[in-house]
């Protein structure tokens, strides 16, 4: 039997319709567990729909540690005001910044690395694993998870989300978009430290 105690928890956790935390706890027999897991990858998917959306609203956040030497800008994007003046909305988009602070990212995503710098690393990556002396098609492999590993380490989409280290940013993002039911899109950030 499902109560109202878990649908209202589950649904302060994840902000998905009734109907919706419904048929989740019902696929996972009472577990709040597994219903979350469900509601996640759920909303998660609906990320992918709205993609194409523009978003014409948004806001700008900053966060500035507590020694006064290290601050951060960030622009979150979405559809309408309304979800602008959300209160989860700014809390994920302040979020972001404590996590832009704290993990440095270079780069928002994988399509905006210079691609003299790609090239360079990726040429630098080449030259090590020639020397594994692998069969070709397995030093392709090596080289793109090199390069995947390198770059994701820099690139704010790709960087586990210090709040929830089982989740990217671009996770985050996405959940955030089957959450408030809008395409969400980081801007622009910009990093300052002395």
């Amino acid at each position: 039997m499902i109560s109202a105690q878990s649908i209202k928890e589950l649904r302060e956790k994840t902000g998905a319709g009734v109907s919706d935390i419904k048929k989740a706890l019902e696929e996972a027999r009472g577990d709040l567990g597994k219903a979350l897991e469900i509601i996640d990858r759920k909303l998660g998917s609906l990320g992918s729909r709205r993609a194409g959306r523009e978003t014409k609203a948004g806001l700008v956040d900053s966060y500035i540690h507590s020694n006064g030497r290290l601050g951060v800008l960030v622009e979150m994007c979405c559809e309408t005001d309304f979800v602008a003046r959300n209160l989860a909305f700014k809390e994920l988009t302040h979020d972001i910044a404590m996590h832009i602070a704290a993990m440095r990212p270079v780069y928002l995503s994988f399509d905006i690395i210079p691609k003299e710098i790609w090239e360079a690393e990726k040429e630098r990556f080449a030259q090590e694993v020639q020397k594994l002396g692998k069969p070709s098609h397995i030093l392709a492999e090596i080289l793109d998870g090199k390069l995947k590993a390198h770059f994701g380490a820099q690139v704010l989409y790709e960087q586990p989300f210090i709040k929830d280290q089982d989740k990217t940013v671009g996770e985050v993002v996405n959940e955030a978009i089957g959450k408030f039911g809008e395409n969400i899109k980081l801007g622009r950030f910009a990093r300052i430290e002395i």
